[in-house]
């Protein structure tokens, strides 16, 4: 019996979505996600042919067997292909273009597929070419009859391989848009309380930047009255070139500034102020490391107080839930928001994603600012693509995008660098002098020091840092300092929490003139605002170096701090850290100050522009092709390549203190627990690899639970170093 009326989505106690209504809604929604890259039409068409396949009578007998609890429903749910259909009929239309619409339809459940696949793997290819419910005479002949948008004007790419990879981001751009709109059309009718809870209209960049500009000037004054030092007098000064250039037309910056110089709130103070100039729609600021995000944004959430809590959008994996509101948590899944702080892994690896879930929040990159935080910590490995991918957010997409760094523009194009960005302006038009000014150590270089002359030397200073390259030295080096009161260790072995206490602990120990000695690998470099007399690092890379030279004399105080740059009693690891410290050493003999900008110019030309055959060492260009006309590119072979963190492993939730006990404990109860607990315990977690694990099974420290691993065994976590595998370790039992 033929189907009359058709509906997209059911509902009880009230009547049904009119699929017309769905589809008109989509296509709106989508064309105006779109409009901010021109690409209103495609968008548009992509939501009004999404759901053609509705349009078949097994749909609907599915959405009425469904809505009456008929068994037969599940039976439906699983032959019954609804995406198909608009994909099917978009390369009908025009064999090449149409395949434009063909990617992005087909994926708007599952996600983007590869054009073809294995036997068996879900693929384009074989999709287009499924036999698929009958769906032609039910839909409206208007429907079929609206034309393909002309051909998109996308520049002049630098080769075909460049064509394609713009094509495919286009592609990807188009497909956020319209899984962004099918979300929030869905939401709207199948929860409107929900939808209700989403920001009706975001604060404007200017009203942002007045209230930053007015909390930077209480900030310095309070700097002045405090203390009227040289390194507050040049952030004032880097402040001022931030806003003198914010003037400048949209494109790439760099504000290579030292460590300590006030790039936070400089650099969001330029992106406002740029913003709010040039009509772009929102700033995202994204950093190396969550140790760096979750200060950041609660430096943030302070100048904004005045404005509400949702201002900040805080978007990474150990977010504390108990800082989160309704809005803020619907407005991480799309980046609904004027200020999104994230980190690089969901940045970058979003704009190389094909999951809906990842891809939601891309077209809200288009004209927005990207702050790019310790830029030069982006993986060699991937660094082509990523140019590649930043590029086409500035040619394309409307964005401007700040390259911060401590050192020194590392990014640039050059004649040994040739897929550096090309373009890019300085905010401050002498970073030597800049240094110059800013400097507040000296950095000694010393030979191989063992860990018992080590020892000996940090327990004579009263306040030092010392950082390591590897989780079980620091552990060592700890457990030789002794477990007393002001004798500190950080690592990623102490879950979120854990680490936050400490750093704060340190933090208002070295305030009060306490004696404080820490141990910590590099997790501490970055954005961790610290302040010691005296500081250790073991080789590693010049930019490593700088980083914690950054965390000594950091606000100029004394007349200079003291960094020791050292050979530990063993090698940094295979691999990174290894590459970069052998960097490090070939040029330590060359500059007398391996912290000067020549040295670091000296170090980036090794490390960076000589290594051509570590650029797109992953080979994700290769799943984009050099064709662009036959569209078929690989996008979950894209995906899978282009990823930061390719360790494996499992999290382990850890019952520290009463809050963790009581999580791990909610997670006993009959009924599964919340997204709030799941939330919560982010914050408890350490992540292992998986030997490590089996170290933990083997011992019986750790049980299955809600499909996580939970410690059951205390022994296996130490108070001051976290997590143990070997055995069941104190501190104290690691001294040789």
């Amino acid at each position: 019996m033929a189907v009359t009326e058709f509906f997209s989505h059911t509902a009880e106690s009230r009547p049904w979505e009119q699929l017309s209504d769905h589809l008109s809604a989509v296509g709106e929604c989508a064309g105006r996600f779109a409009a901010s890259f021109g690409s209103s039409e495609w968008a548009e068409l992509a939501g009004r042919w999404h759901d053609l396949g509705k349009y078949s009578n097994e749909f609907q007998e599915y959405l009425k067997a469904s809505a009456e609890g008929d068994a037969h429903a599940d039976e439906l749910a699983g032959r019954v292909d609804h995406s198909s259909a608009g994909a099917q009929w978009a390369k009908e239309q025009h064999v090449g273009l149409g395949m434009i619409l063909a990617h992005v339809i087909a994926g708007h459940h599952s996600g983007l597929l590869d054009y073809s696949g294995q036997a068996g793997a879900a693929a384009l290819e074989q999709r287009l070419s499924k036999a698929i419910p009958a769906w032609r005479e039910g839909a409206p002949a208007a429907l079929r009859a609206i034309q393909l948008p002309k051909a998109p004007r996308l520049g002049a790419p630098s080769s075909q391989q460049h064509a394609a990879f713009r094509v495919a981001f286009w592609i990807r751009m188009l497909f956020s848009a319209l899984v962004d709109a099918d979300f929030l059309a869905t939401e709207t009718f199948m929860s409107p309380e929900r939808a209700a809870l989403r920001p009706a209209k975001a604060l404007s960049m200017a009203a942002l930047q007045s209230v930053l500009d007015e909390f930077l000037q209480d900030l310095s004054a309070k700097a002045r009255k405090a203390s009227d030092t040289e390194v507050n007098r040049q952030r004032t000064r880097v402040l001022a070139a931030c806003r003198a250039h914010a003037k400048d037309s949209p494109g790439f910056f760099d504000l290579c500034v030292p460590t300590g110089g006030g790039k936070t709130f400089s650099s969001l103070a330029f992106a406002l102020a740029h913003a709010a100039q040039h009509g772009l729609r929102r700033v995202v600021v994204a950093v190396p490391f969550t140790s760096i995000i979750e200060q950041n944004a609660e430096v943030y959430r302070q100048a904004f107080g005045s404005l509400g809590k949702d201002v900040v959008l805080e978007h990474h994996s150990n977010l504390d839930p108990s800082r989160e509101t309704d809005a803020n948590r619907l407005q991480s899944e799309n980046w609904d928001s004027p200020l999104v702080v994230t980190t690089n892994v969901q940045l970058f690896e979003s704009l190389f994603a094909c999951r809906t879930s990842r891809c939601r929040k891309l077209h809200r990159l288009a004209k927005s600012v990207l702050v790019l935080d310790e830029v030069q910590t982006l993986p060699v490995d991937l660094l082509k693509p990523t140019l590649w991918a930043l590029r086409e957010l500035v040619d394309l997409y409307g964005c401007s995008v700040v390259l911060c760094s401590a050192t020194q523009p590392a990014l640039s194009h050059r004649e040994d660098f040739e897929i550096g960005l090309s373009g890019i302006r300085a905010i401050v038009e002498e970073p030597r002098a800049l240094y110059e000014a800013m400097r507040r150590t000296h950095v000694k270089v010393e030979g191989r020091l063992q860990d018992e002359e080590l020892a000996a030397r940090l327990l004579r200073h009263e306040q030092v840092l010392c950082v390591v390259n590897t989780r079980p030295h620091a552990a060592k080096l700890s457990a030789m300092l002794g477990a007393v009161e002001g004798h500190y260790h950080l690592s990623t072995r102490m879950c979120a929490a854990h680490r936050l206490e400490t750093l704060n602990t340190i933090k208002a120990r070295l305030r009060d003139g306490k004696t404080c000695r820490v141990v910590s690998t590099q997790l501490v470099e970055a954005g961790v605002d610290l302040d010691f007399p005296a500081v250790y690092r073991a080789r590693c890379g010049l930019d490593s170096l700088a980083q914690a030279a950054g965390r000594c004399n950091r606000e100029g105080l004394r007349e200079r701090g003291e960094v020791i740059f050292f050979a530990a009693s063993e090698l940094p690891p295979v691999g990174f850290l290894r590459q970069t410290a052998q960097t490090a050493e070939e040029l330590l003999g060359q500059h007398k100050d391996p912290l000067a900008p020549e040295a670091i110019e000296a170090y980036f030309r090794l490390h960076y522009w000589l290594r051509s055959d570590r650029w797109d060492y992953r080979k994700v260009l290769e799943a984009v092709g050099t064709n662009p006309s036959t569209m078929r590119f690989q996008f979950r072979e894209m995906a899978d390549l282009y990823r930061f963190i390719l360790e494996e492993g499992e999290d382990v939730l850890v019952p520290w203190e009463k809050e963790g006990q009581r999580l791990v404990d909610a997670l006993k109860r009959p009924y599964p627990p919340g997204r709030d607990v799941w939330r919560s315990l982010q914050r408890y977690c350490v992540h292992v690899r998986g030997y490590e694990l089996g170290k933990l099974r083997d011992a019986g420290a750790v049980e299955p639970l809600c499909e996580r691993w939970v410690l059951t065994d205390p022994n296996h976590y130490d108070a001051r170093l976290g997590l143990v595998f070997d055995r069941s370790l104190k501190a104290e039992d690691l001294v040789v």
